[in-house]
């Protein structure tokens, strides 16, 4: 199981790098710091993606399961 949750956590990461939303990219495709007037940096969302990820993958096992 905890193969399968990091897997999806870097598949969502490597989406989120792929399609650089502009929340969290600046034009030039730089990571935005959190100093640089945003709320909504990668350093603060990697612990939610993963959190997100382990919770996803483990709804999905007790649908699965039951």
């Amino acid at each position: 199981m905890v193969y399968i949750v990091i897997l999806v956590y870097i598949l969502i990461l490597l989406l989120l790098f792929l399609i650089k939303p502009s929340i969290m990219f600046d034009a030039n495709g730089n990571i935005k710091t959190y100093n640089s007037k945003s709320l909504i940096t990668l350093d603060i969302m990697y612990p939610f993606i993963a959190l997100l990820s382990y919770y996803f993958i483990l709804v999905i096992k007790i649908i699965l399961i039951s």
